[in-house]
């Protein structure tokens, strides 16, 4: 009998791998969060911190073309995954399938990358400004369109070998987790690091997105893990293990692996429920934001940082005990419990807003407990909504290409992005529509305001309290209020559709919803069993180290926070250099909370507030990456100073 094949045979290759596609996800969401906005900085309010999160001093494109032209750019980075996904899942080289790909498509991906933070005609001005601002737009929707090709086709190569390099499902599902934490952490940098060191650094976004630019390198990772090509397809069939060369395998014509995939049911099943989370997970993470800002009133930065802390710290420490419930309740069950808890946790926004608990300050304790409560039981979800996308195509082709020789993975990671961007854009669309909804508690009347409405000198809710004839604060952003009705509604209709899905995906389950039983029976040693498996399948001490370390990185958005805090009640200084170094150099948190808690504890006596010195603790934790920890300790205390003076 021959021997399989492991590609990632020790724990460390698993998280390399799951790290390969960190550093193009993370410039992908930071384009997405600031590209549009910082190319027309007109949208800023003079004098705002924002104008940081701007390219230049002047729209530096034509502000009615280019948003069409960029729609555009995007509908076709959505369309072009099938034609890309066809060309991985077929290519035959002497080098392999995906390994090229990655190669060829990585220099041209980082360099239009870069040219498209670079409008080339610079900046208009008032006797050439038109013709400035349409060199603009053609140059950088032309490298736009390079770059989303150049990275679909890398991170479609990427994901399509995922099937391949995992020995099991239970393996695949490690991967899984473990990429799923590195894609929180790109978001957590993007929506919550970034606005900070722009701050600390004043450096404006295309500057800073070009310093960020060697992140892209983690692409090139698959080259060195993923073993195909003439060579290593000759040494391990010489060594005996049960390699299929690449010139042998099935051809699937593209019109052909289109008709599998959306013919596939465990795949067309998963699709529906994937759509029911995504479509609340991307009206959320569009209203993050106003939700903690507007509808809580929660306008304190370092409250937003907490609430944020609470809700992505935890996910590694989440998909650990998700993982263990899979593997006793099955992948359906633990799914369907991370779909209701987030439902749980997005109504926490109603529960804890102006509408429901007022604007006094003396319900802000109550308002930060509701979104503290929320964002842990919402942290149970984020994870399993960032791996379960990886997890569910990859396991269902890697059984289908056991059982029938046919490989096109690729195909499948397609078909999913081209549903959920069509998902996404009805989510964002829809919450920009009711965004400009306005209620008030006098009577319930509503109230839409168009966008020529909308400006910086009057404030939205000033508009529709004078519309309404009351007092602005008996007015409420009701957009806002129905975000968590209609991502809950979702959440649960998610819940109801996941129990037509197979209970756990196994390859027996899916063998059987694609009528292979047959095939199954003659291969199940193609499967390995739970006992065969070469090492332990859980690590407890790399799962801990992932939760230190998401809780040390949220530690530092939360820590320029109390810094500064610190600072307006001592003469602590330096706070942007502490807060440098402390990235930098991940144990110097420890020494710069340490100094600045020894200057508040001063303060502190001489005000004779009672608050016990914790300045060794603040050392010790912030050491060991548990900053997170100190900090919660700090603002309490900080919070108890501002109340006795």
């Amino acid at each position: 009998m021959k021997k399989r094949y492991m590609t990632l045979d020790k724990k460390w290759k698993e998280i390399l791998f799951a790290l390969s596609g960190f550093g193009p996800n993370l410039l992908m969401v930071l384009m997405g969060g600031y590209f549009t906005n910082g190319l027309e900085p007109n949208k800023f309010e003079p004098g705002s911190l924002k104008l940081f999160e701007s390219v230049g001093s002047a729209a530096l494109i034509l502000p009615l073309i280019f948003p069409v032209i960029w729609f555009i750019a995007k509908a076709f980075d959505g369309i072009v995954d099938v034609p890309l996904a066809h060309l991985t899942d077929s290519l035959k080289t002497k080098w392999g399938k995906r390994r090229p790909l990655i190669a060829i498509s990585f220099i041209p991906m980082v360099l239009s990358y870069a040219c498209c933070w670079i409008p080339i005609a610079g900046a208009p001005s008032a006797d050439g400004g038109t013709t400035v601002q349409i060199i603009n737009t053609i140059w950088i929707c032309f490298w736009a369109f390079i770059f989303f090709t150049t990275y679909t086709l890398s991170l479609i190569s990427f994901y399509g070998s995922l099937s391949t390099v995992c020995y099991d499902d239970s393996q695949r599902l490690r991967v899984s987790s473990f990429k799923s934490v590195f894609d929180t952490i790109s978001y957590a940098i993007v929506y919550a690091l970034v606005p900070l060191l722009l701050d600390v650094t004043g450096l404006h976004i295309d500057k800073f997105s070009l310093c960020m630019l060697p992140l892209m390198i983690t692409m090139l990772i698959p080259l060195f893990i993923i073993k195909e090509g003439d060579k290593f397809e000759k040494k391990a069939i010489a060594e005996g293990y049960d390699v299929v060369p690449l010139s042998e395998e099935k051809p699937v014509k593209m019109w052909e692996s289109i008709k599998l995939t959306f013919t596939n049911k465990p795949f067309l099943k998963w699709c529906v429920v994937n759509c029911c989370s995504f479509f609340g997970l991307q009206m959320f993470l569009s209203a993050m934001n106003p939700l903690i800002e507007e509808c809580m009133g929660l306008t304190e930065g370092y409250m937003a940082t907490i609430l944020n802390t609470c809700a992505f710290a935890p996910v590694p420490l989440m998909l650990y005990l998700f993982n263990k419930l899979k593997a006793k309740k099955g992948i359906r069950f633990a799914y369907q419990t991370c779909l209701l808890s987030f439902a749980i946790c997005i109504l926490s926004f109603i529960l804890g807003s102006d509408f429901v608990l007022g604007t006094s300050e003396s319900v802000i304790p109550i308002k930060l407990v509701i979104g503290i409560i929320g964002g842990i039981v919402g942290s149970w979800a984020i994870g399993s909504f960032f791996m379960m996308p990886y997890l569910i195509p990859a396991q269902i082709s890697s059984v289908e290409e056991k059982l029938t020789g046919k490989n096109h993975s690729a195909m499948y990671f397609a078909g999913q992005a081209l549903t959920t961007s069509i998902i996404g854009a009805l989510a964002t669309s829809l919450y920009l529509v009711i965004s400009k909804l306005f209620i008030t508690n006098q009577g319930f009347k509503f109230h839409f305001i168009p966008d020529g409405d909308f400006t910086y000198d009057i404030n939205p809710s000033d508009l529709a309290a004078k519309f309404f004839n009351v007092p602005v604060e008996n007015v409420f952003n009701f957009g806002n209020l129905l975000v968590p009705i209609f991502v809950a509604v979702f959440c649960i209709i998610g819940f109801i559709v996941a129990f037509f899905m197979p209970k756990n995906f196994s390859p027996k389950e899916v063998a059987k919803e694609l009528k292979l039983e047959k095939e199954y029976e003659e291969h199940k040693d193609l499967f390995p069993e739970e006992d065969k498996k070469p090492y332990e399948a859980e690590s407890n001490i790399v799962n801990i180290g992932l939760f230190v370390l998401t809780g040390g990185i949220f530690g530092f958005f939360w820590q320029y926070g109390v810094l500064k805090s610190i600072k307006s009640i001592t003469n602590f200084k330096l706070v942007p250099l502490h807060f440098i170094i402390g990235l930098l150099f991940f144990p110097y948190t420890g020494i710069a909370l340490f100094l600045a808690s020894k200057k508040f504890y001063k303060v502190c006596a001489e005000k004779n507030v009672k608050c016990a010195n914790l300045s060794v603790l603040h050392l010790i934790l912030g050491l060991i990456g548990l900053n997170f920890v100190s900090l919660i300790i700090l603002q309490h205390q900080l919070n108890k100073l501002h109340g006795n003076l």
